[in-house]
């Protein structure tokens, strides 16, 4: 059985089409936020046009760790909104955005516990509420990375470091 297939002149650019307009769909869910470090973080932390935001619920921002290994407490100058108000109505949900200070025209820097709560919420700002992609941080490391420079501090000064009383915990206070 002699099989015939097109050219390749036809094939590869019907190819190349079909693959450059899945790159194109899927670019449409990818919002590009960018991912920055701690040095970003306590350069612009507290600076006009910045808001630091913990998306981690409240008990892990007022200092409660939140498990094993995670300190509780928050960044010096970060509100908290945690990522579950996010849910319910786009209008009722911006308005408390709004109210946070959470707004399109400032910077927003994102942080949780290791990035991925705050990657969704830098995810639903940008989808659901369009915020410019360009104006969404992610802060990856988050509390974790936070904590491992001694000149970091999280608030309040007797949060929950994560660990038992041992050497290690005295790290988490920058001691």
């Amino acid at each position: 059985m002699d099989r015939k297939y097109p050219p390749l002149e036809i094939a590869a650019p019907v190819m190349f089409a079909f693959v450059f307009a899945v790159m194109l769909i899927f670019s449409r869910f990818e919002p590009n936020v960018e991912d920055v470090d701690a040095a970003y973080v306590r350069e612009h932390s507290g600076e006009a046009g910045y808001v630091l935001v913990d998306a981690r619920p409240e008990e892990s921002y007022l200092g409660k760790s939140p498990r094993p290994g995670v300190p509780g407490g928050h960044i010096p100058s970060a509100v908290n909104f945690p990522l579950e108000n996010l849910t319910g109505r786009t209008d009722i949900v911006a308005g408390l955005l709004s109210k946070a200070g959470i707004t399109k025209g400032k910077t927003i820097i994102l942080y949780c516990n290791t990035g991925v709560l705050s990657g969704r919420f830098a995810d639903q700002l940008v989808r659901r509420f369009n915020f410019s992609p360009s104006r969404v941080k992610n802060y990856r490391g988050s509390t974790v990375e936070w904590v491992q420079d001694p000149r970091n501090v999280l608030l309040p000064p007797e949060h929950e470091t994560g660990f038992a009383e041992d050497t290690e915990s005295a790290v988490f206070r920058g001691k």
